[in-house]
């Protein structure tokens, strides 16, 4: 339990900290405040469970102190501390909206304890009261009065922390003809069963609102763009659409949904309402049972999204996509050491579409998964055709995404990959990104070991941009940092990211890790790198990302120990 205690003479404060601490109430935390407007900044920024307030106070005095509170926080308890045993006083101070009164000095600990979990229970009691006075009689959810109290609450609370809220206007489709044909009461069972649809169909902390007549009112927080959104509208169309049972009979009905979100249509509550009708009567428009957005941007943007997915889809199916493979330099000896296996998608309608535009969309679908492992078998199937031409082979890396990684079996299929085309595990490997490691270190650090006994190298992909870590580089099975590209585009423009630099290679020095810079395109990103212990780089500089068939002359002339060649020249043509 966590109090705020707006007290500015220090012997009260030590008193009543004293009493608490000899009722042994070690689930107390006693956070004490001076001013008032010590407290409104308190209140801001962290949740308390009652607030203990002293009424004489630097900046306000007697019933202002209690009001600023409550301008706050309406919500939040409070028991008053007085010096004066003031019954008259007392009483208007709870009628004043207070859950206690207490004489500083009187209380014994157990006594303060008691009216402070009184004062919660109490405070809990009105606040249900309140609460129901704001339901909707018939159906049992909150009506207008109540929804529109919420949703300034809501779009204060995403003013304040920059997120942002959604509105979806219901209105059912031809529900005046089950009142003119059926009569009301069985209208009215049917908003009920309509009403107890959309409550278990939404999130818990969601609200749900009954306005008026057939009209419906959902309002979410927490979401973060339209593709969210889609999914709990598509949801009620469906749960909604579902026959019910009333009377002995069978009825059917539909409804359209107008979508608006805060701030991005409007800031004001009221024009928020307008626009949800606004889009709901164009859903009815467009042949009710659907939704749409107020916002016709976010409405295309999400029907491109859709396109876009279902295209993965089928370009998965009909073996659109292909690789191309960027070669990794060892600047010190003018080798290649490594190539990196890049995903590549040429679409028969959309042309070459570039991987920041359809990885996105195929992680947030999970087509990244199939399409992850198809990548891992293509380049284990092309290493195996090298094999058999007799080449030799450096080992290719691979990058393996969030929701790939955070598959149960992960592991295993990428062993079974290896096994089927007879791929030494040392010739693959795996890139991951900082971040992805981090979001579950117990469970990333037990997939690393299950990777490292198979016999892959891992990497660390754009490292330096996320947590950077060094005790999670001690605790997993690394063998390479990728410095990010970011950080070699400001060598001789910024000494910080030249500082960044120096600090990964120092660190992976002390680590016996390699070294890899990505995005090498100049001279003096070359020098600087050189100069400074990274000889292991990839960039256009030394060759883009080029096909299998360009690769293979590479493998032969290292095979051959052929520096010189053609091949490797052109390669390596960042010497000149």
């Amino acid at each position: 339990m966590k109090l705020l205690l707006v007290e500015d003479n220090p012997a009260d404060a030590d008193f009543l900290a004293a009493s608490l601490r000899r009722q042994r109430a070690g689930d107390i935390e006693l956070v004490n405040v001076q001013t008032l407007a010590e407290a409104a900044a308190q209140l801001s920024l962290d949740k308390f469970d009652v607030v203990l307030l002293d009424l004489h106070l630097p900046d306000g005095s007697g019933l202002q102190c209690l009001d600023a509170i409550q301008a706050v926080d309406n919500e939040i308890p409070i028991v008053v501390l007085s010096g004066q045993d003031d019954e008259e006083f007392a009483v208007s101070i709870l009628n004043k909206g207070a859950q206690d009164y207490l004489v500083k000095w009187e209380g014994q600990g157990r006594t303060i304890l008691r009216s402070i979990r009184y004062a919660i229970q109490r405070k809990k009691s009105d606040i249900r009261l309140n609460y129901l006075a704001q339901y909707d009689p018939l159906t049992g959810i909150p009506n207008r009065q109540f929804f529109n109290d919420q949703l300034t609450r809501a779009t204060a609370r995403a003013r304040r922390d920059g997120r942002k809220v959604t509105l979806l206007f219901l209105d059912l489709d031809e529900f005046k003809v089950v009142n003119d044909t059926l009569g009301y009461d069985i209208g009215d069972r049917l908003l009920k069963e309509v009403a107890d649809r959309i409550r278990r169909t939404v999130r818990t902390g969601d609200v749900v609102a009954r306005l008026g007549g057939d009209e419906f009112a959902v309002l979410l927080e927490g979401l973060s763009g339209p593709r969210e959104v889609e999914a709990v509208a598509t949801g009620l169309l469906e749960v909604v659409s579902r026959p019910y049972q009333i009377a002995e009979r069978q009825l059917m009905i539909t409804t359209s949904i107008g979508i608006t979100m805060y701030p991005n249509d409007n800031a004001d509550t009221q024009m928020l309402l307008k626009n949800a009708d606004i889009a709901m009567y164009q859903a009815k428009e467009n042949g009710k049972n659907n939704f749409t957005f107020f916002h016709q941007k976010m409405h295309a943007d999400l029907m491109e999204y859709h396109a876009l997915e279902h295209d993965i889809r089928e370009a998965l199916q009909l073996g659109q996509f292909h690789l191309a493979y960027q070669p990794k330099v060892n600047v010190h000896i003018h080798q290649l050491q490594g190539l990196e296996a890049l995903l590549r998608w040429t679409s028969p309608s959309r042309g070459n579409v570039g991987p920041s535009e359809f990885i996105p969309v195929a992680e947030e679908s999970g087509h990244i998964i199939p399409l992850g492992y198809w990548v891992l078998d293509e380049v284990c199937r092309t290493i195996r055709g090298w094999q058999d031409k007799g080449l030799t082979v450096v080992p290719v890396s691979v990058n393996v995404s969030a929701r790939q990684f955070q598959q149960p079996d992960f592991h295993k299929r990428v062993a079974a990959i290896l096994g089927r085309h007879g791929i030494e595990a040392g010739l693959i490997e795996i890139e991951l990104t900082e971040g992805l490691v981090m979001e579950d270190t117990a469970a990333a650090q037990r997939e690393l070991a299950e990777l490292k006994k198979i016999g892959l190298r891992i990497s660390i992909d754009d490292f330096g941009t996320g947590y950077s870590c060094l005790s999670y580089l001690r605790r997993f099975p690394i063998d390479v940092l990728k410095i990010d590209r970011s950080f070699v585009q400001e060598i001789g423009s910024s000494r910080d990211g030249e500082s960044i630099i120096d600090a990964i290679i120092s660190l992976a020095k002390s680590l016996r890790l390699e070294t890899v810079a990505e995005g090498v395109e100049t001279p003096a990103q070359l020098n600087y790198l050189l100069d400074h212990g990274c000889h292991v780089v990839q960039g256009f500089r030394f060759g883009k990302p080029m096909d299998v068939s360009l690769i293979e002359p590479l493998l032969a002339a290292l095979g051959e120990g052929d520096t010189n060649s053609t091949a490797v020249r052109r390669v390596l043509k960042g010497f000149g």
